[in-house]
C-alpha cells in the first residue's frame, strides 16, 4: 500500500541517533561491505566547505527583532568535554510541499563523566527564542530552518544549511552548547522498528484515537496503560498520536521521547542481530547527521551503558511556556529564565547527576507480551433532542439572508477493551 511507506505531516519521528550511536560501529567492524559503505555514505554528512563571510545581519523586523535591554544575559556555555549534546530534528518536508518544518525537536545530551543521557523535547509552536548575537526569532522555532536558508545573509558566519542556526539558538534557549545534530524523517522508521523486532515502551495512561487512520490502522489507534511490545507501524502510532482526548504536542513530545528508550534498549539488548544489513539500510533512509564518524565508537560504547535508570527526560511546557494567539497563530511564549533553569537542572556540567525529578518513573510489572493495541472508533452517543428553527432577522435590502448554522456534537472517544491489532 503506497499510504504506508508515505510520510505524512508531522510525522518526523527522532528517533535514528541512538541507533546511529550503537549500531553503526558494530555494524561496520562486523559487516564491512559495500551495503555499509553506501549507508556511510548516506547517514554522515561532510562538513559544509566554509560558513558565509562574517558581518552584521541585514535588518528585517518582519522576523527578527532586538532583544530588550532588560532581557536576562546569556549564559555563556561551559567548555567541559565530559558532556556531549546533539538536537535530533524531523523535518516536514514531504511531497507536496513546499514549507521545511523542524516539527519534532529534541535535545539529547549523552554525559561522559555520571553515563547518564537527558533528554528537553521543545514545542515547535515557540516564538520568541533567543538568538546568541541578541536579537530573537519572532515566528515559531519550527520555521527557523527554512527562513535561514532563505535568508543567508540574516545570519552571517553560519553554513548556509540552516540546522547550525536552529542549534545556535536552541542552545542560547537552554544556556548549553550544542554540538552536533541528526535529520531525521519516516521513509525507514518502520522498517527499522520491524527489523529490531520491536521496540518495548511503557504507556503511562490509555488513549484513544478514532481519527487515525493511516499507516495500516483503519479504524483509529487506541493503547492501553502498561508496558507494551509494539511492531513499526504501531510505534508509529503511538508516536504521532495528537488528537485523542487528554493528548496534545506535550504528551506526543513525551511519547516519542519514550520510544527512543525503548529502541535504545532494543539495540543494546540485539535486535540488530535480526538482519544487519537490512537495518543499515533503513537507517541510511531514515537519518543524516554532522557527528564525526571517528567520534561512534566512544558514543557507542557510553549509550550501551545508559539504562533507563540513567535516563532523565522532560518535556518543554507550562509553565515554562504558556499558550497564545496572535497573527503568528496558536503560539507558545517561553520563559526563558526558567527553561534555562530546567536545562540547568537536566545537564550539569560539575559531574553531578540530573536532578532526580526527571527520572524515568519504574517500569510497569511483568515482560511486554502483547501490544495491547487496538482500533477504536467514537464512543456512541444518543440523537440529539431537536431544537426549534431560529428565527432569523430579515436582511437589510439587497444583501442574502443569513442561513441558520447546525451544529452536532463531536463524539467524545472512550478507549475500548483492545483486540488484535490490524495487520
Amino acid at each position: 500500500d503506497p499510504a504506508l511507506s508515505r510520510p505524512g505531516r508531522r510525522d518526523l519521528l527522532p528517533i535514528a541517533l541512538l541507533v546511529v550511536f550503537v549500531i553503526a560501529p558494530q555494524a561496520f567492524a562486523g559487516y564491512a561491505t559495500e551495503i555499509a559503505r553506501e549507508t556511510a555514505d548516506q547517514i554522515f554528512i561532510e562538513q559544509a566547505a566554509g560558513p558565509i563571510p562574517s558581518g552584521d545581519p541585514e535588518p528585517d523586523p518582519s522576523f527578527l527583532s532586538t532583544a530588550p535591554p532588560d532581557a536576562s544575559p546569556v549564559p555563556s556555555p561551559d567548555p567541559i568535554s565530559d558532556r556531549i549534546t546533539g538536537l535530533i530534528i524531523g523535518v516536514d518536508s514531504g511531497v507536496g510541499r513546499n514549507t521545511y518544518l523542524t516539527d519534532t525537536m529534541i535535545v539529547i545530551s549523552l554525559d561522559r563523566a555520571t553515563t547518564t543521557v537527558s533528554m528537553i523535547s521543545i514545542p515547535r509552536d515557540m516564538v520568541d527564542v533567543p538568538m546568541a548575537d541578541g536579537r530573537l526569532y519572532r515566528d515559531k522555532i519550527n520555521s527557523l530552518v527554512s527562513y535561514a536558508r532563505h535568508n543567508p545573509a540574516q545570519f552571517p558566519g553560519f553554513d548556509g544549511t540552516g540546522f547550525d542556526v536552529l542549534m545556535d539558538a536552541l542552545g542560547t534557549l537552554l544556556g548549553t552548547r550544542i554540538d552536533y545534530y541528526a535529520k531525521v524523517d519516516l521513509g525507514g522508521f518502520v522498517r527499522v522498528v520491524d527489523v529490531l523486532g520491536g521496540v518495548d515502551v511503557n504507556v503511562a495512561r490509555s488513549f484513544c484515537d478514532p481519527s487515525y487512520d493511516e499507516y495500516g490502522f483503519t479504524s483509529g489507534f487506541s493503547i492501553t496503560a502498561g508496558l507494551h511490545h509494539l511492531n513499526g507501524q504501531q510505534a508509529l502510532a503511538y508516536a504521532r498520536v495528537r488528537k485523542a482526548s487528554g493528548e496534545s504536542d506535550f504528551t506526543r513530545a513525551a511519547r516519542q521521547q519514550e520510544i527512543i528508550s525503548g529502541m535504545r534498549d532494543a539495540i543494546v539488548g540485539g535486535g540488530f542481530l535480526n538482519d544487519p544489513i537490512g537495518l543499515l539500510q533503513a537507517i541510511g533512509r531514515t537519518v543524516a547527521t554532522d557527528i564525526p564518524r571517528d567520534l561512534l565508537p566512544d558514543l557507542a560504547e557510553l549509550a550501551s551503558q545508559v539504562g533507563r535508570e540513567q535516563t532523565y527526560r522532560a518535556v518543554v511546557k507550562q509553565p515554562l511556556v504558556h499558550s497564545g494567539y496572535d497573527v503568528r497563530g496558536s503560539i507558545q511564549i517561553p520563559d526563558v529564565t526558567a527553561i534555562r533553569e530546567l536545562a540547568a537542572q537536566l545537564l550539569p556540567v560539575n559531574g553531578d547527576l540530573p536532578s532526580a525529578a526527571f527520572a524515568l518513573p519504574e517500569p510497569s510489572p511483568g515482560s511486554a507480551t502483547g501490544s495491547g493495541v487496538a482500533g477504536c472508533r467514537p464512543a456512541p452517543t444518543s440523537a440529539p433532542t431537536p431544537s426549534p428553527i431560529p428565527t432569523v432577522s430579515p436582511a437589510p435590502s439587497g444583501e442574502p439572508s443569513p442561513l441558520p448554522t447546525e451544529s452536532t456534537p463531536e463524539p467524545s472517544p472512550s478507549p475500548a477493551e483492545p483486540s488484535p491489532a490490524p495487520p
